[in-house]
């Protein structure tokens, strides 16, 4: 019944089940789906579990090891109930924090193990919260409160000040000078009488007051001679530069008052960030939507990969890829091929005439030696799916992986043709095997467009005829950075 069908409804109906078999695997499976690791229970009391939600990851040394499992309140603070994987051991002294990739990354719990072996923590035991850092929440509470502080500090200057009641203070300072200026008259008063008492001491005194007289002499001269020609220029710059000091001093406390004022009434940035509560919860909104937003940027890494064909029909092909991983169980490819030699499609057109009379037109396509990849890829333990574009045409691909990734079986189905092309049978379908070597250099062998037909006898090729042999390389950003921190120390 197939055969009777069109070849562009066999085309819609593989590429129907396509999309439904990837949507499945992208929406519903998932790498919990195949484990089959066994988990142990345990749990912690936080003070804070902002950010801490069920599914949240949990990590030893930057490593996945299990989850959260469910967060509720008990007893005044937040018990977290976690599992992780059962060969992990987690001995006493073990500590849990909560911890962020970046400054806006999500959150997960961290377990800090204790560096000496202890004994174990049995399952369903409490791991304690450690002491961490204040976050981001904790630094604007205490900004609230010194802004609460300034603002009691002006208040109580315009009470005391400002107003009846500072008026009345100043009066009251006055007259306590004045008080304070007729007891000066009335102690001098007394002195007046306690010298014309003691007249016959009044000589000793007089030569004392002589005496000291010619020590202030002595010291006169030694200041003129500091206050001189030579030394007065000197003096007047540094008092100048005083007064310049003192000004520049002034001014400071008067933007301070300034910036007081305004951070008082609400005005500002800083105003508004302390006294309007709104813009809080809109720049924490915020703070977290941009989180989301840099998350996968923060993880991406880059892988890049070079590699060439050489095949039995005397062609030759070559690619550039570039990989980027957004987790490790899932990337996108965007690359570009080259082939030194186009294939030509012969198709030829029997025309008619009105006389009764046929022709017979050959055409030749000659195809473009410049083609582009763009796919994406997902991962399930030693299996991984593409699908996207392959030499700029639709496709599908299937990577199986064996000893730690250095063995890789590769199928890929695409340039998906009409039964009455002379280039070959449905699809081209290209199957090979790499092996990799010292984790960069890698050699590959297989059959290429193994559907082709001879566009002269309509036979289908040989398997030795669609024989390639190649090689490449792969390296990432890591790979990158060190070799240009190599050069850079050559220099």
């Amino acid at each position: 019944m197939l055969k009777q069908l069109g070849s562009e409804l066999r085309v819609g109906i593989f590429a129907i089940v396509a999309l439904i078999a990837l949507g499945y695997m992208f929406f519903v499976l998932s790498p919990e789906t195949f484990q089959n690791r066994a988990y142990v229970p345990y749990y912690s009391n936080l003070e804070n579990a902002a950010g801490i939600v069920p599914k949240t990851q949990v990590k030893t040394a930057g490593v996945t090891v299990g989850k959260v499992k469910s967060v509720r309140l008990e007893d005044g603070k937040t018990r977290v109930e976690f599992e992780v994987d059962r060969n992990l051991k987690i001995t006493d002294g073990s500590k849990i924090e909560i911890r962020s990739v970046g400054l806006l990354g999500d959150k997960h719990l961290e377990i800090l193990r204790p560096a000496v072996d202890t004994e174990l923590l049995p399952p369903g035991s409490l791991v304690p919260q450690s002491k961490q850092g204040k976050d981001l929440e904790s630094m604007i509470t205490v900004l609230s409160d010194i802004s609460v502080d300034i603002k009691q500090i002006t208040g109580s200057m315009a009470g005391v000040i400002g107003g009846d009641k500072g008026q009345r203070s100043i009066q009251k300072i006055l007259d306590n000078i004045e008080a304070m200026s007729d007891d000066f008259r009335v102690t001098s008063n007394v002195i007046r009488r306690v010298v014309g008492d003691r007249e016959k001491d009044f000589g000793s005194i007089v030569s004392d007051v002589r005496d000291t007289l010619r020590d202030l002499r002595e010291a006169s001269r030694v200041v003129r001679g500091i206050a001189s020609e030579e030394n007065r220029d000197r003096i007047n710059h540094v008092l100048a530069q005083f007064d310049q000091v003192m000004g520049d001093v002034q001014g400071s406390v008067r933007n301070i008052n300034l910036i007081a004022e305004k951070v008082e009434k609400g005005e500002g940035t800083v105003g508004k960030l302390i006294n309007d509560d709104e813009m809080i919860e809109d720049l924490q909104g915020a703070i977290k939507d941009m989180r989301r937003i840099l998350a996968p940027a923060t993880k991406l890494t880059i892988d890049v990969d070079v590699r060439g064909e050489v095949r039995r029909d005397k062609t030759t092909q070559y690619w550039a890829n570039i990989l980027l991983r957004t987790r490790p169980d899932r990337y996108y490819l965007v690359g570009l091929s080259d082939r030194r030699f186009d294939t030509k499609d012969r198709r030829e057109t029997v025309i008619t005439g009105s006389n009764g009379e046929t022709r017979t037109i050959e055409s030749e396509r000659k195809q473009s030696a410049l083609r582009f990849d763009l796919q994406i890829a997902k991962r399930w333990y030693w299996l991984t799916l593409r699908g996207g574009l392959f030499q700029t045409t639709g496709g599908a691909g299937v990577d199986a992986h064996f000893f730690n990734d250095n063995l890789k079986l590769t199928t890929e189905v695409f340039d998906i043709d009409p039964n009455d092309s002379s280039v070959r049978k449905n699809a081209l379908v290209k199957v090979w095997a790499s092996a990799l070597f010292y984790n960069h250099i890698y050699a590959m062998a297989g059959l290429n467009d193994i559907t082709q037909v001879d566009p002269k006898t309509g036979k289908q090729r040989s398997l030795l005829e669609s024989s390639f042999f190649g090689g490449g390389l792969t390296y990432n950003d890591e790979d990158l950075r060190a070799v240009f921190g190599t050069v850079a120390l050559m220099r």
